[in-house]
């Protein structure tokens, strides 16, 4: 019994070593490259990650601005709208107070002047209310927010003067082009259009 412990089999045991180093190897290898492709994956999708997340950033900066636009050209519509108002009232005003003389009927006339004081004081504190929303829209530091408010300012001095502001108002039209033209090439140069 010896003898047979004694008697080694080395080819056997060189087989049985070069199976168990290859085995090592391979597993080391395979380790190796199922890092490496870990590696590759968490950069593709941290690639994939930061350009989703500018996209977002731009998608949001696009649509701010977009709203902006929006809100901004409804402030503008509304308060030309009201600067009209004012001048229609003054219209209705001259329109009634010789019809409301001839009338003889003092009570009538003092209640028709309250309605058109409310009317008028309504429609002013909305053109106000309207301008303050556009002033507070606009960047003070562009040339072209000044002239914008140099317009408003213009158009509503015109309507309180009992004057026709429509001439005026047109020229807020005209200076509030240029601005919304601007923002929308912005708009379109952030969604790469």
């Amino acid at each position: 019994m010896i003898s047979y412990l004694c008697e080694i089999d080395w080819p056997t045991l060189l087989a049985f070593a070069i199976t168990v180093l290859t085995i090592v190897c391979t597993t080391i290898v395979t380790i190796k490259h199922q890092k490496r492709a870990l590696d590759s994956q968490i950069f593709v999708s941290r690639d994939a990650s930061e350009r989703d997340k500018e996209k977002s950033r731009i998608e949001f900066i696009a649509n701010s601005r977009q709203l902006w636009i929006n809100s901004l050209r409804d402030e503008v519509a509304s308060f030309i709208a009201e600067t009209s108002s004012i001048w229609d009232l003054f219209q209705q005003k001259s329109g009634r107070a010789e019809v409301l003389a001839l009338m003889n009927a003092p009570e009538y006339a003092m209640s028709e002047l309250a309605n058109w004081s409310t009317a008028y004081g309504s429609a002013v504190t909305r053109a106000e209310r309207s301008r303050a929303k556009i002033q507070l829209l606009l960047n003070p530091t562009e040339p072209a927010s000044t002239a914008l408010m140099n317009a408003i300012d213009a158009a509503y001095r015109t309507a309180k003067s009992k004057d026709d502001p429509e001439q005026k108002n047109s020229k807020v039209i005209s200076a509030l082009q240029p601005i919304l033209k601007s923002e929308w090439k912005r708009v379109k140069a952030q969604d790469g259009a």
